[in-house]
């Protein structure tokens, strides 16, 4: 188990706190030491504590939205189906964060390592991104209060929350896909990228990964609404 490495590499619960406090300290360490499952079953734990306590009923009116938003019919007795679409939704994120973990990783190596040249194997970068997500995976907890009370379990920080003055269309909900946490860790895997290779500066994969978030929210965007 990686808890088990040399007593130079941070405990979890110690690399867990250096990601908000000391992100440079920590990819200093887990660049010749790249451990990464224990960091990615934190995130997905917190992504499950961000689901698993919303109601039934809730789940099965955002699932009911969802539909007559799309021109679906909703059929009869769709509420008998809450309990199983509740145990769907808290699931498929736990399952969804590990998922794009590896997506989003290969995404990066391809970048960085083949397109940029940098000196980093698929592991290391592997090690960054479950890191660094453990802060967008603590923000969708820390709304969770939020999201009961607005009886919306899609409600986000982002920069649609604050453009209160534009009308619903795409400009907008291409802000709303512009997560401030999600910004946050971007910035931090940024830092980690520039300590993989510290030949690359930190300017330019910051904004490699500002604009991969721009380049999700303008695609993301084109759905719903």
């Amino acid at each position: 188990m990686e808890e088990t490495t040399t007593s130079t590499l941070p405990s979890l619960p110690q690399r867990v706190m250096q990601v908000f406090f000391s992100p440079g300290e920590l990819f200093t360490a887990l660049r010749d030491k790249p451990v990464w499952f224990g960091a990615l079953a934190a995130g997905a734990a917190l992504i499950f504590l961000s689901t698993v306590f919303i109601p039934t009923d809730m789940w099965v009116e955002f699932s009911r939205a969802q539909m007559i938003e799309q021109g679906q019919q909703v059929p009869a007795g769709f509420e008998s189906s809450g309990p199983i679409i509740r145990i769907v939704s808290t699931v498929v994120g736990p399952m969804g964060f590990f998922l794009m973990a590896f997506i989003l990783t290969g995404v990066i190596f391809l970048f960085f390592s083949f397109l940029f040249g940098d000196d980093g194997r698929y592991v290391q970068y592997l090690s960054v991104y479950s890191h660094a997500t453990i802060i967008s995976a603590l923000g969708a907890l820390l709304l969770l209060p939020l999201k009961l009370v607005q009886g919306d379990p899609s409600v986000t920080l982002s920069l649609g929350t604050f453009a209160f003055f534009m009308e619903e269309g795409y400009p907008l909900r291409v802000l709303k896909m512009i997560d401030l946490f999600g910004l946050w860790a971007f910035a931090v895997m940024a830092l980690g990228v520039t300590k993989i290779d510290p030949k690359r500066s930190f300017g330019s994969a910051l904004t490699f990964f500002m604009t991969l978030a721009l380049a999700f929210a303008f695609i993301f965007g084109l759905f719903g609404g």
